[in-house]
């Protein structure tokens, strides 16, 4: 199956995926593996052709071009159009980003889920030192790109009047973690990928991160220590380095 074209960014989600495929490809075949944002249809394929049981879904089904699977449509910001409790391992490759009701999208992936099933989330890493910059210079993604205005903040499909939000609602690592917490969803692994050379250098600033952090958490813990669980979790994520330099934000949850 040839690679499509991406942005560069999209590559590292590629990559993650090729990797997960082929780290568990003795137990992926049976499995129900439902795709939400399966746009080309590359990553459904790769699935597909390791013997999993591949649904693809996407608001332009059409895009399918590569995947020997037919594609459904959805609107995330609706019902799914799926039964509870089928799916094995659900994907969504970077989309949370252009969902307005992120805590709708966390509620219905979790419905869908099985006990013990996992959701593989890619988004752009807006928990980097980069990414933490660029806000404090202009309040962008990053600090090359222009800032957010209304003239690109939805892409219509060609030959359509129906689109969809651009990436106006970025969320890190830390508010990902309550949206998908509220909805019984618990962090299995954040997936370390290629470091940015400019969260590398801003890793002088630690200290101050680390010495805020650990305040902040000795601070909530004193105040109600039957949450310490949760709070070890926040602090680890805040603190933890490839966080703070991936250029992408990979996480994988699985449903308790």
């Amino acid at each position: 199956m040839a690679l499509p074209e991406v942005p560069h960014s999209r590559q590292l989600a590629l990559d993650y995926f090729e990797r997960y495929v082929q780290d568990h490809a003795s137990t992926l075949s049976g499995k129900a593996v439902y795709d939400l944002s399966a746009g080309s249809g590359y990553i459904g394929g790769l699935f597909h052709h390791q013997g999993a049981h591949v649904h693809l879904y996407d608001l332009f089904p059409e895009h399918n071009q590569l995947a020997e699977v037919p594609c459904g449509k959805i609107d995330l910001q609706q019902p799914f159009p799926i039964g509870d409790g089928v799916a094995d391992i659900v994907i969504s490759s970077e989309t949370i980003e252009h969902l307005p009701d992120q805590h709708h999208f966390f509620r219905e992936a979790a419905r869908i889920l099985k006990p013990g099933g996992y959701l593989l989330l890619t988004t752009p890493n807006t928990s980097s030192l980069r990414s933490r910059f660029a806000q404090f210079l202009g309040e962008s993604e990053h600090y090359a790109t222009p800032l957010p205005n209304e003239h690109e903040a939805f892409v219509r499909w060609p030959g359509s009047t129906h689109g969809y939000f651009g990436k106006i609602f970025l969320s890190g690592i830390l508010r990902l973690r309550l949206l998908a917490a509220l909805n019984g969803l618990r962090i299995h692994r954040v997936v370390p990928t290629k470091a940015s050379s400019t969260s590398t250098g801003l890793m002088v600033l630690y200290p101050l991160i680390w010495y805020f952090s650990r305040r902040a958490y000795q601070k909530k813990l004193r105040a109600h220590p039957g949450q310490q669980v949760t709070l070890n979790e926040i602090y680890e994520l805040s603190t933890t380095g490839h966080v703070l330099r991936s250029k992408h934000l990979i996480v994988e949850w699985v449903k308790k």
